[in-house]
């Protein structure tokens, strides 16, 4: 497994004004790491879809996309997206045992970030009040829940960060890392890094202060 890729950075499908459109994982992301870890036909699937980036990309690889949404809007939206609509769940990342959902072969995610300090809890889209321990313990659930899905062997995809915010430095990256591996088999880092417009220059145009992000691979052990 190559630990360092450089990627472009574009975004290639429009997201609607109407929606909160900050953060949304790069096209180029889900295929790069879709065709260096799935097959043809595999089932693969986002606990966190967001806009429906990893389902709409897996789709046009001929891979057959699932995912589940917090936000009802954007599990609408992405059903919209995507020619299997009635495999987008609206609902929670911390109960996926609860769904009726397949085995699946892969899951690609970004989970929502959080800093040190912050109070806000990112599981219920920032609504609600939380701290970084706990939500440390809701990453390590989260993964704990997906491994009910996940056949044996099936890689699992963590696009994140570390964060630079006013002055301070949240190793995000490593305490993910460190959460899901106590329920998942931690297999490395790959190291991304960006070319192209759009790419966050040597000050971390993406806002998380940093030119690079992480992505984590795990498996569930046969």
């Amino acid at each position: 497994m190559r630990t360092f890729t450089t990627l472009r950075h574009e975004r290639k499908h429009d997201l609607p004004p109407t929606l909160d459109a900050d953060v949304v994982m790069p096209e180029s992301f889900v295929e790069h790491f879709l065709g260096e870890f799935t097959d043809r036909g595999d089932a693969v699937l986002d606990p966190f879809a967001g806009f429906g980036t990893t389902l709409a990309v897996a789709e046009s690889m001929g891979r057959v996309p699932y995912g589940v949404e917090y936000e009802a809007d954007r599990a609408e939206y992405v059903r919209d997206r995507v020619d299997h609509p009635d495999n987008v769940v609206h609902g929670d990342a911390l109960e996926l045992s609860a769904y009726d959902l397949p085995t699946v072969d892969c899951c690609l995610t970004s989970p929502p970030f959080m800093v040190c300090g912050m109070e806000t809890n990112p599981f219920e889209n920032y609504d609600s009040e939380s701290d970084y321990e706990s939500y440390l313990d809701d990453v390590r659930r989260a993964f704990s829940e997906l491994g009910s899905v996940l056949s044996p062997g099936a890689s699992v995809l963590v696009n994140v960060v570390n964060v630079k915010y006013d002055g301070d430095v949240t190793p995000l990256a490593w305490d993910v890392a460190d959460a899901v591996s106590e329920v998942l088999h931690f297999d490395g880092e790959i190291v991304v890094t960006w070319e192209g417009e759009g790419s966050p220059d040597r000050e971390g145009a993406f806002g998380y202060g940093y030119d690079h992000s992480y992505c984590l691979v795990f498996r569930k052990e046969a």
